[in-house]
């Protein structure tokens, strides 16, 4: 429960400390691959998932260093729910941006 009370407090420091563009990238895939209404609740799930594993891999990927797990605790949770909070609203948008351009060029 405490991490649902204390939410805008570590959501904050999380979304300060965002690397725009792999977030934006993968908001824009995760949103473009959104097929219908009710995925936006389970999309955000995997790109909030794709996110942290991306903080993961590709400075490991790009400075030859050893990747390692991150440690499974409250602050995973907190830092996963955080970034679930934010695709689900940058999900939304392109989906509903991809929606419009659909409907007026008739797709």
């Amino acid at each position: 429960m405490d991490v649902i009370t204390t939410f805008p407090t570590y959501a904050l420091d999380y979304f300060h400390h965002i690397n725009w563009l792999y977030a934006g990238i993968i908001a824009v895939v995760f949103g473009l691959v959104t097929a219908r209404l009710p995925g936006i609740i389970i999309v955000p799930v995997f790109a909030a998932a794709a996110y942290i594993a991306a903080l993961i891999v590709v400075p490991a990927l790009l400075h030859h260093t050893a990747m390692a797990m991150p440690v499974f605790d409250k602050k995973l949770l907190e830092e996963g729910l955080a970034f679930y909070v934010f695709f689900l609203v940058a999900d939304a948008v392109v989906y509903a941006v991809k929606s419009l351009i659909a409907k007026i060029f008739g797709w």
